[in-house]
């Protein structure tokens, strides 16, 4: 049994087209199932609980990457399978292999799925990575310690891959999603030549690692929406997670 999440920024008119065409499309497939649309008096946790009670199997986030993200939190200790019609541009999408709009129906009617490792933060999941704009921090791993030489300098724990200044994905140094690691990324954030810097010596895989800070605790912000404050523990979750993908996935 499936379970369409429509995000709340969907219940806009231009999307109205393009969502008539995706459930016709899903009819066509005969992957219909349970659509709930959010707004504010529509809490996701609680609409995920009350459908895996109901029997659903598959959770399909109809949105963008953020849509995706906080559902990802919320099942990852569950038997659920998370699929994704992203609306909207999407990193999360493009790794998976998923297509854009109502093309995407066809990758989840041919059911190809994955299991894919997760990131911890304390308590928190995260697909995507953990952002730090503050080059007052130490990464402590097994053996050594680092930070940042750059004062404009950002850092990224990665899951899925490393995003460029323009905000499209550095494949030369896409993480593997499925290697038991994530890899932290240490990188100028106003530097021009950050595709060199990057295939120099800035990416350091890890299983775990402790962020502190030298001084005042600096913020850690994960998948764009949750927000820690050092000191944290950061850990990989491996195999934790089961998607569906496309076959021109990126891992």
């Amino acid at each position: 049994m499936y379970l369409y999440i429509y995000d709340t920024f969907l219940n806009q008119k231009k999307y109205f087209n393009l969502l008539n065409r995706i459930e016709n499309r899903l009819a066509d497939l005969e992957i219909k199932g349970k659509i709930c649309r959010l707004n504010i008096l529509k809490n996701m946790k609680e609409v995920i609980e009350d459908g895996i009670k109901q029997g659903v199997e598959t959770i399909v986030a109809v949105g963008n990457d953020l849509t995706f993200s906080k559902i990802v939190n919320i099942i990852a200790e569950l038997n659920i399978t998370l699929g994704m019609i992203p609306v909207t541009a999407s990193k999360i999408a493009q790794i998976l292999g998923v297509p854009e709009g109502e093309k995407a129906c066809d990758t989840l009617a041919q059911r190809l799925t994955q299991k894919i490792d997760l990131g911890k933060i304390n308590q928190q999941y995260f697909i995507d990575s953990a952002t730090i704009n503050n080059p007052n921090v130490v990464l402590n791993f097994e053996k050594f310690q680092i930070s940042p030489v750059a004062k404009d300098a950002l850092v990224s724990i990665c899951n899925l891959g490393f995003l460029t200044a323009n905000q499209s994905i550095y494949k030369q140094r896409l993480s593997n999603p499925t290697d038991g690691l994530l890899e932290a990324v240490i990188a100028p954030l106003k530097n021009k030549f950050l595709m060199k810097k990057l295939d120099r010596q800035s990416i350091f895989p890890f299983k775990k690692i402790t962020i502190a800070s030298k001084g005042e605790p600096v913020t850690i912000t994960i998948d764009q929406q949750a927000v820690f404050k050092t000191p944290v523990e950061v850990t990989v979750s491996p195999k934790k997670l089961k998607v569906i993908v496309g076959n021109k996935r990126l891992f």
